[in-house]
């Protein structure tokens, strides 16, 4: 029944697209956007940054795509579909609808994307020669470096070493044919003599909501990192940038966002180290306590490890290495090995949700209908079960609405909620929980 939900449509998030080729560019990075019913890959090169529509919006599919572990990822899954080609992998997003995984990968000047289904039983590769998309133009010399989606919103940074930075923030839906501003990108560096570098560019960028605002944090060039308010991107002139921590020299490759366990994190995947950054770092705290520029808390000693007197709240490190990353959900990564296992990494101390067929087959005492809803949503409780606490959360794991009830059964108010999936979770006076996943159509 979910499926057809899901039937063939116009795109929500692209507007105007096109059927045929993308730019002849190379593609130097990869995300997903989502409303929670409409997905579009997201490709970028530097010239360009192109929507596709890929038609992969099933949410039946989350649990046969659900990553176990895939031995020698890339040489025994990719390096076959790409005709024997030697390949280095980019990037990878996880769609958050299907939960189909999107590879980046090249071999010397030839970009390849892949689609991964069914715990890498069913692999694809894009058609990047025929394909419906908006193509919207950087308006300029733009050297991409990484792209995060939230608040309706893509935001992507540009620059080098040579610090041509600068940043971008195009809103959905994606029009074909559209030319974006750039803002120019000055970034604080404490251990590039305490002054601000013009054109500094943001290596790494993730979005998150910290608190109740959201904002984009990441990592720069010697590893000064950052964590500012998303809105800030709206003004004019050069956006000034502050350090807010210090993971002290290398190179990131990838920031990741998650909230669970009750608290905000920052995963940094940092030269083949993955750490995680806490909340004290990222609220905006450094700012208002003076505690930033030359007083930014460093967080790695000249070794790589953690500085001893950090708590794990403050920053830890994991063990292993890593070549990439991707958001799977809040509770647990996507981790592409050095030794090249695909698989999950569960972050959080607290068990991941109950996936859609699974709530509908292990839950006996939470029911909910209709599901798909539409206006409102009715849910029938256990008897006797006192007073219940009721959240919906979207599949970016903020909570939407909260409320408490009583009795057996309960009538929830949908209006005004986007289409989409949700996840609604009641936790009752004994402290045990039930969860269930529904759509509003």
């Amino acid at each position: 029944m979910l499926a057809s939900v899901f039937a063939a449509h116009a795109n929500a998030l692209l507007k105007s697209p096109v059927s045929g080729a993308l730019g002849s560019g190379r593609l130097a990075a990869l995300s997903m956007a989502s409303d929670g019913k409409d997905v579009v890959l997201l490709l970028a090169d530097n010239t360009s940054l192109y929507a596709l529509d890929i038609k992969d919006n099933d949410p039946s599919e989350l649990v046969p795509n659900a990553i176990t572990s895939i031995p020698d990822f890339v040489n025994t899954k990719l390096k076959p579909v790409a005709g024997g080609a030697t390949l280095t992998v980019i990037d990878m997003e996880v769609n958050p609808v299907s939960r189909a995984v999107y590879v980046l990968a090249e071999s010397g000047t030839t970009s390849y994307v892949f689609k991964v289904r069914k715990n890498g039983a069913d692999i694809t590769l894009l058609d990047l020669s025929n394909v419906s998309h908006s193509t919207i133009s950087w308006g300029g010399s733009f050297s991409v470096n990484d792209m995060t989606w939230g608040d309706n919103k893509l935001f992507v940074s540009s620059g080098s070493f040579s610090l041509n930075g600068s940043v971008v923030a195009v809103a959905a839906p994606f029009t074909n044919g559209a030319t974006v501003t750039q803002r120019k990108t000055s970034m604080f560096k404490s251990n590039w003599g305490g002054t601000y570098f013009t054109s500094a560019p943001l290596e790494t960028m993730t979005f998150g909501v910290v608190g109740t605002k959201s904002r984009l944090m990441g990592v720069t060039t010697c590893a000064p990192g950052y964590s500012l308010e998303a809105g800030t991107l709206s003004g004019s002139g050069t956006l000034e940038v502050k350090e807010d921590f210090n993971v002290n020299m290398g190179v990131s490759e990838k920031v990741v966002f998650q909230r669970h366990d009750s608290k905000d994190w920052l995963f940094d995947l940092h030269d083949d180290n993955l750490y995680r950054i806490g909340a004290s770092f990222l609220d905006g705290t450094p700012e208002t306590s003076g505690k930033y520029n030359k007083n930014s808390v460093l967080l790695r000693d000249n070794t790589g490890a953690p500085v001893s007197t950090l708590t794990a709240d403050q920053f830890k490190q994991f063990t292993g290495t890593y070549s990439e990353i991707a958001f799977w959900d809040n509770y647990r990564l996507l981790v592409l090995e050095k030794g090249g296992t695909l698989k999950l990494m569960q972050t959080a101390t607290t068990a991941p949700p109950l996936s859609i067929a699974q709530s509908v087959r292990e839950t006996a005492a939470l029911r909910l209908y209709p599901n798909p809803a539409h206006e409102q949503i009715s849910v029938t409780l256990p008897v006797a079960s006192g007073q219940v606490s009721i959240d919906i959360y979207a599949l970016d794991g903020r909570r939407v609405q909260h409320q408490i009830a009583s009795g057996a059964a309960t009538t929830i108010d949908l209006k005004g909620m986007p289409q989409g999936q949700y996840l609604l979770k009641a936790v009752y006076e004994s402290g045990s929980t039930e969860q269930q996943f529904f759509v509003i159509q």
